[in-house]
């Protein structure tokens, strides 16, 4: 606030003075002119007869001579402050519109207006640098699952999308460098209620500074960052990024993965995809000779990890001075079918388009479909605008960075622990991972799965906490259903983080203990009845004897008169 009238007092200092000046003259004038009273007897205007008068005349309210009817010169001077007040006042209105007007002025009453918001908040929020594609979406998805978004932006567009917002959750914004030191100030980095920031710039310098400047206001706070390239990804994660989010390396390991090792590339997109996908919707490649059309960032990253995994790669590269290509590489253009076969189009598995312009890589696809129309196509989606027509072509995989990276980041804040699974899942071989996707299915069944965390504190799971007390609880209790506890919840425990260690699908007679973390798996339905479980002590004793306890004041009082139980339990 201290800036804002600083800056409206800076402007408006000239119309300020001139306004002051003319009324001090006027009343000046008016005390020194003599008048008459009604006896004709001379009389002197008092100063606040002077300031009365000149203020109604001034603002054109209309006057009348006062105390006494004026004298001609009197009448002279009036004319002339008539003419000087209103010009003043003019001149002042109209400065002050202007400067209402006024870019820098609009921009710090928004300023003030959001820094007001942010420290009125008080419900979990994440601070988001860049509405860009991703950034859109991330909030939509953050917003129908009830968490607030306090969004940066240095666009004028993106912030005037954001005005216009139909979420259910309407987010905070303002037009600001994200990597402004005082801006992630008033953004909240430091606000009790922030969970973390995520870092979605187009610019890989400007997500590392967001970085660099997060961690040092706010070492605590969780980064999540966007980063195009490998060695962005470095940079990022040496200043302390809790994840760095390749939307080219995740793609091309995903693709690797589903030829090398189908089941953990299954177990991955259950996890991090989009969830609206079920299970029979994934489409998977089959292992052969494949063509990559482009060498840029993402087809660079598709052959590396293709490569790792033995597949048999053609490269076809319009460039001629495109440095750093694979040996055997075809210089010329994708989109000519005469290229296409050049590389070997009629024995290929699969083709990936990867160029950074949408028309060539659509197509290049259409011509390779008509040389091959058994071939498996990929195609990189550069601009979210082109989607219907990449939908419209019914390719098998479509890599879009903008809903990659927004998923895999809104999986990770519902599931925090989902960071650390995926990072020890990656190493399972091929016949362990088959293994737990088809747990995964048996409790999932064809719908999307259901992910959540457990935690074993008083806050989340008061029932457990107390249960703990004075009895143990094993992880096969907890996944009784509650309705019937010979049955058990279509739900499974993923992983466990107890303290510095990790346990990956955990025994069911593993026993509970305080503080335990646990990433869950199921339906939604078994995420409510864990959640009752662990909440309800009623509950919790039914599962762990068999007993049912009253829920009721009325009902516990009852209970505890021994003839009326005794009655109750012989009917």
């Amino acid at each position: 606030m201290p800036n804002l009238i600083y800056l409206l007092l800076r402007r408006l200092r000239s119309p300020l003075i001139t306004l002051i000046l003319v009324y001090a003259i006027s009343i000046i004038g008016y005390v020194l002119i003599p008048g008459e009273d009604d006896n004709r007897d001379p009389y002197q205007m008092s100063f606040f007869d002077a300031f009365y008068f000149v203020s109604f005349m001034g603002t054109t309210i209309g006057f009348g001579e006062i105390p006494y009817e004026f004298t001609q010169t009197q009448r002279y001077w009036t004319l002339v402050c008539l003419y000087a007040t209103v010009i003043s006042w003019l001149y002042g209105i109209g400065s002050m519109l202007s400067v209402f007007q006024d870019p820098a002025f609009r921009q710090q009453t928004k300023l003030n207006r959001f820094r007001r918001s942010v420290i009125k908040i008080r419900q979990p929020f994440y601070l988001i640098c860049g509405y860009g594609e991703t950034g859109r979406k991330l909030v939509r998805d953050l917003a129908n699952d009830g968490i607030l978004s306090v969004v940066l932006d240095p666009g004028e567009i993106p912030i005037n999308e954001l005005e216009v917002n139909d979420l259910t959750i309407s987010p905070l914004w303002l037009k600001a460098d994200a990597s402004d030191a005082q801006t992630l100030e008033i953004a909240g980095v430091n606000h009790p209620w922030c969970r973390g920031i995520i870092s979605l710039a187009n610019n890989d310098r400007v997500n590392l500074t967001i970085a660099i400047v997060g961690q040092l206001i706010n070492n605590n706070i969780r980064l999540i960052a966007r980063a195009d390239t490998k060695e962005s990804e470095s940079n990022i994660l040496s200043f302390g990024a809790n994840e760095v989010i390749n939307p080219f390396e995740t793609f091309a390991s995903r693709l690797a993965l589903a030829l090398h090792s189908p089941g953990l590339h299954l177990v991955t997109e259950w996890t991090t995809g989009p969830r609206d996908k079920k299970v029979d919707e994934f489409t998977l490649p089959t292992n052969g000779r494949w063509i990559i059309c482009g060498f840029g960032d993402f087809g660079r990253a598709a052959y590396r990890y293709l490569d790792e995994v033995g597949e048999s790669l053609c490269v076809i590269a319009s460039d001629r001075q495109a440095r750093d290509v694979p040996a055997g590489t075809i210089i010329g253009r994708p989109t000519e079918a005469a290229t296409l076969k050049k590389a070997g189009i009629d024995d290929a598995i699969g083709i990936i388009a990867g160029t950074g312009n949408d028309p060539d890589n659509l197509s290049v696809l259409m011509t390779a479909h008509e040389l091959n129309p058994d071939l498996f196509r990929i195609a990189h989606q550069n601009e979210d605008k082109n989607r219907p027509i990449f939908e419209a072509a019914k390719l098998d995989l479509v890599m879009q960075r903008g809903n990659l990276i927004a998923d895999k980041i809104f999986a990770l804040i519902r599931t925090p622990l989902l960071g650390d699974f995926l990072r020890i899942v990656g190493r399972f071989k091929k016949e362990r991972a088959n293994e737990l996707a088809s747990r995964m299915i048996g409790v999932m069944g064809d719908d999307y799965p259901e992910l959540w965390e457990l935690s074993v504190t008083k806050e989340e799971s008061p029932a457990l906490v107390q249960r703990l007390k004075y009895s143990g609880i094993t992880i096969k209790d907890l996944l009784r259903h509650p309705d019937d506890r010979e049955r058990k919840l279509s739900a499974m425990v993923l992983f466990l983080k107890r303290g510095d260690g990790n346990v990956i699908l955990p025994e069911g007679s593993r026993k509970i203990k305080l503080g335990d973390r646990f990433l869950m798996c199921g339906n939604k339905t078994a995420n409510y009845k864990l959640q009752v479980t662990s909440r309800n002590s009623s509950y919790l004793e039914y599962l762990m004897t068999g007993r049912r306890l009253p829920d009721s004041w009325i009902w516990r009082k009852l209970m505890q008169n021994e003839a009326f139980a005794e009655r109750f339990s012989q009917d």
